[in-house]
């Protein structure tokens, strides 16, 4: 009997290593979720800023193209297209950040499976023998041999 009682207690002792474990391995995932959220957030403003500048720049080529000789709106238009480019890739960047937001409920599933899966393959893969007492005297020993790992995976 003393055998199921220590088995219970290591149970009990292991589920709060893996509580406390889990709960630390959360908050380390926030935080980087966290660091990738406002990366990704400061470069969408800066693209914003940008296309504001952009309209800025729109009206300068307009007003360009009927003050200034000859074809000088083509250069403005370059550098439309060069402030167009530029916040292009801010968006394609804060794109490439958004994507490593990593969502907590899917890094919360993944590490209680692994904990499930350590669980499974140490703790209920060894083989040590219980010291299991009889509980009445007109329960036969063959029949509880018999039932004795019916329940058990």
């Amino acid at each position: 009997m003393q055998g199921w009682i220590d088995l219970f207690r290591s149970l009990g002792e292991s589920l709060v290593e893996v509580l406390r474990a889990e709960v630390a391995a959360l908050q380390e995932d926030l935080k980087r979720s966290g660091r990738n959220l406002g990366v990704a957030l400061a470069l969408f403003g800066a693209a914003v800023l940008l296309a504001f500048w952009i309209l800025g720049l729109l009206v300068f080529s307009v007003v360009a193209i009927l003050s200034i000789w000859l074809q000088t709106w083509a250069a403005s238009l370059i550098v439309l297209a060069l402030f167009s480019l530029v916040a292009g890739l801010l968006v394609w960047r804060g794109m490439a950040a958004l994507r490593k937001v990593e969502n907590p409920l899917d890094s919360v599933k993944k590490h209680v499976d692994d904990h499930l899966d350590w669980w499974q393959t140490h703790l209920l893969a060894d083989s040590k023998a219980l010291d299991v007492q009889g509980v009445s005297a007109n329960w036969s020993a063959t029949s509880a041999a018999d039932s004795l790992g019916e329940d058990l995976p």
